[in-house]
C-alpha cells in the first residue's frame, strides 16, 4: 500500500512564532497528535502533544518543535515508512512532494494498515 492511500490528509498547521499555549489549545480543539509548523508556506518543524505540555508563559512553537523534519512522498510504501518512524524514532511523517504538505502518516495510520507501530506515541 502506499502513503497516499493510507495518509491522514486533516493536517493541522502552526507558525513558529505562535505561543506554545495557543498550539495547544489548537491541538486539544482540533484533536492533532502532531502540528506541523509553517513559515511562510514552508514546512520548518513538527510538534507532538508532549512538545505542547506545561509550557512558558511566552514561549513560541520555536522554542520546543522538532527540526529537521523527516518527509516522505506520497508514492512511497506504507512499510518503508514504518521503517521510516522506527530508523528515526519518530511519532510522525509528513508527506510532501516539492514542498507542498499532503498529509501525514503517524503510528495510528500504520496501524489502521494492520502494522504494529515501531514504538508508542509519549
Amino acid at each position: 500500500m502506499l502513503v497516499s492511500e493510507a495518509m491522514n490528509r486533516a493536517v493541522v498547521t502552526v507558525e513558529p512564532d505562535e505561543r506554545v499555549d495557543a498550539a495547544a489549545a489548537l491541538a486539544r480543539a482540533t484533536r492533532a497528535e502532531h502540528l506541523l509548523v509553517v513559515d511562510e508556506g514552508t514546512l520548518v518543524g513538527i510538534l507532538c502533544a508532549c512538545d505542547l505540555r506545561a509550557p512558558g508563559p511566552d514561549e513560541r512553537v520555536s522554542d520546543r518543535m522538532t527540526v529537521p523534519v523527516v518527509t516522505v512522498r506520497p508514492d512511497t510504501t506504507i512499510e518503508e515508512v514504518a521503517e521510516t518512524i522506527e530508523e528515526c524514532a519518530v511519532g510522525c511523517v509528513p508527506v510532501a512532494v516539492g514542498g507542498l504538505i499532503l498529509g501525514t502518516v503517524s503510528n495510528d495510520e500504520l496501524a489502521r494498515c494492520g502494522l504494529a507501530p515501531p514504538h508508542p506515541h509519549r
